[in-house]
């Protein structure tokens, strides 16, 4: 996975059954991308269809985790699966980090769960043959059925995730800059000119007590290193430049479409480099510092961060406003990005795949799922718990109305590289000047076209 949202985050699936052996030979149906050679785990994956069920829930476990506020969750839910399960040992562990997954997996030493982000990642692992599909194994049926169908996607015709928690990006304002400046905290910018007005006029507030600079607004440019994963809170904006008809790289995953002149690739850029003068170069000065005015890649999971703004915490509704991320102009969509986070099981032996199976149906029962996104700052992917009254408060509420118009992240296995030679393009144009808006679409799709090409 992925890089923490910065400041503060967790994350986080129950039952059981037997995996059948048909189903762990393969984990992958009709693949765009050509799978690698079996590994040693591929060899351990079916899961003997005579052992009995209480012979599945014993023995040990290891989940890997994103770094963070996921692990003691993980590890709280951990000890009351085992006291479900006595024999059980669930290990909780962060997520190695620097493309370690892939040394783990080639030695046959990988966790049996893990969890990510939405898109690119089941893909890239699906690919080489390390995630046993779910859909066919006991209880998955049933399970598929109670999930938000925008939240689950395939790879290669399988599910190879269940999605723990979900999340969408939104616009979030300062009401109190607003007020400062002469503008409606009631009334926030919808469109991209409203936007950089707005922002225009924040900038030009005096500096805080204490010295601080305000600005209109805030990109979080340090993340740009973070490629695909980062790339999802940027997207909206390119959503909307063109009204979800253009995604960044073909189905297949073998060229990039993003330089056709309807994905208005050079709009999107020359907005964010306008919206990048009123921005600080780097996040240092977050929102939450209460010196930046709106923040258009506000994402639901950062809501725990509100109790930590500077001098008091901040309260959505009170000083501090939500909506969506602004578009090129008044009528037109407001899309966001569907993130989130997948647990993915991975091939292993048979007794611990199956183990690691009845855990994430466990994760995914109603009460242990709210547990997890509660803590953790995520909405559901359970239908039922979308309607749950902590999910209708007006501080939430919102952000389950979003889902409504939420794009799922392309979910390739390449993706991450394209997206990749992207961002180097736009920290190049948007943060360091290096090109004009106008050159920098056909420079993006020469580098990507390139890294797909790797």
């Amino acid at each position: 996975m992925i890089p923490t949202r910065g400041i503060g985050r967790r994350l986080g699936p129950w039952l059981i059954a037997l995996l059948a052996l048909a189903l762990m030979l393969t984990s992958c149906g009709a693949a765009q991308v050509t799978p690698a050679p079996a590994t040693t785990a591929d060899a351990a994956a079916p899961v003997a269809a005579t052992a009995p069920a209480e012979a599945a829930i014993t023995g040990k476990i290891q989940i890997a985790v994103v770094a963070g506020a996921m692990l003691e969750t993980m590890k709280s839910l951990a000890k009351d699966f085992e006291a479900a399960h006595p024999g059980t040992t669930v290990e909780v562990i962060n997520e190695p980090e620097g493309g370690a997954f892939e040394a783990l997996i080639a030695a046959g030493n990988q966790p049996d769960l893990i969890t990510g982000s939405f898109g690119y990642m089941p893909a890239k692992y699906a690919a080489i043959n390390a995630l046993v599909p779910l859909e066919d194994l006991p209880g998955a049926t049933e399970l598929f059925a109670r999930l938000d169908p925008k939240t689950v996607n395939q790879d290669f015709g399988h599910n190879f995730y269940v999605p723990l928690g979900v999340d969408v990006t939104a616009m979030i304002y300062n009401k109190d800059l607003f007020k400062e400046a002469g503008l409606d905290p009631e009334n926030p910018p919808q469109t991209w000119p409203e936007f950089l007005a707005a922002a225009e006029k924040i900038q030009a507030l005096p500096p805080r007590a204490d010295g601080s600079k305000v600005y209109g607004t805030v990109f979080w440019n340090e993340a740009l290193a973070f490629g695909g994963w980062y790339w999802n809170m940027l997207q909206p904006l390119y959503l909307n430049g063109n009204q979800n008809t253009c995604e960044m790289v073909n189905r297949l995953g073998t060229d990039i479409v993003f330089d056709k002149p309807e994905c208005k690739m050079d709009a999107f850029f020359t907005f964010v480099t306008q919206a990048q003068k009123y921005a600080p170069p780097t996040m240092e000065k977050n929102f939450f510092s209460r010196s930046i005015g709106m923040w258009s890649q506000y994402g639901y999971s950062w809501e725990p961060n509100l109790q930590t703004a500077k001098d008091t915490p901040m309260a959505i509704g009170v000083d501090v406003g939500i909506a969506p991320v602004p578009v090129p102009e008044a009528g037109q969509t407001s899309y966001t990005t569907l993130g989130g986070r997948p647990m993915m099981l991975m091939k292993t032996t048979p007794a611990r795949q199956a183990t690691a199976w009845a855990f994430m149906q466990f994760m995914m029962e109603d009460a242990n799922n709210l547990q997890f996104i509660k803590e953790l700052g995520y909405l559901p992917a359970i239908t039922t718990l979308q309607s749950d009254p902590y999910f209708a408060e007006p501080a939430r509420k919102p952000f389950v109305d979003m889902l409504k118009t939420a794009v799922y992240p392309q979910a390739l296995a390449n993706f991450d590289a394209a997206v990749t030679a992207v961002l180097g393009v736009y920290q190049e144009t948007v943060i360091q000047g290096a090109h004009t808006p106008e050159e920098v679409a056909a420079l993006a799709a020469t580098r990507a076209r390139a890294a797909l090409k790797k």
